[in-house]
């Protein structure tokens, strides 16, 4: 009897650690979005619309939520030492055609102003690197992503 409430305690645990990894792996998708955003040192107002709008379409948020997170992704970055913190997660827990759609959604992002800034596409190509996304992934990314 005891083992069977041991049992239903373990099976919280790893429930609360399972959402726990998922948004840590949310988190640090939208971190790496969040940085392409900022790469150019100048927060424009259709790249953040951008952002928002994938955040949104990404994980079926409404604007606050989106914005909530966008906020906690900001502190993420200020508090990151390089990139590899951010994308070991996502090499674990996404597929390689998530982390191509990701490299998408970070080029619609660089380009929602007009203009994609060269720290910009830096950003983008390192984040693909580090993600494993093959370079004709992040071409193909860099010609198709839109908003």
């Amino acid at each position: 009897m005891i083992d069977w409430f041991k049992s239903l305690f373990n099976k919280d645990d790893d429930t609360s650690k399972a959402k726990t990894a998922e948004e840590k792996v949310r988190l640090s998708a939208v971190a790496l979005m969040y940085e392409v955003m900022r790469a150019d040192g100048e927060h424009k107002t259709d790249e953040l619309e951008a952002l928002i709008k994938k955040l949104a379409l990404r994980w079926q948020l409404d604007a606050d939520e989106a914005k909530s997170l966008l906020s906690s992704a900001g502190e993420q970055v200020e508090q990151a030492v390089d990139y590899y913190q951010l994308v070991s997660a996502l090499r674990e827990a996404y597929s390689a055609e998530q982390r191509k759609e990701l490299i998408i959604d970070m080029w619609a992002i660089a380009k929602a102003d007009g203009v994609i800034d060269p720290m910009e596409e830096f950003v983008i190509r390192k984040v693909a690197d580090l993600l494993y996304v093959s370079h004709s992934d992040f071409i193909y990314g860099k010609v198709h992503g839109k908003e």
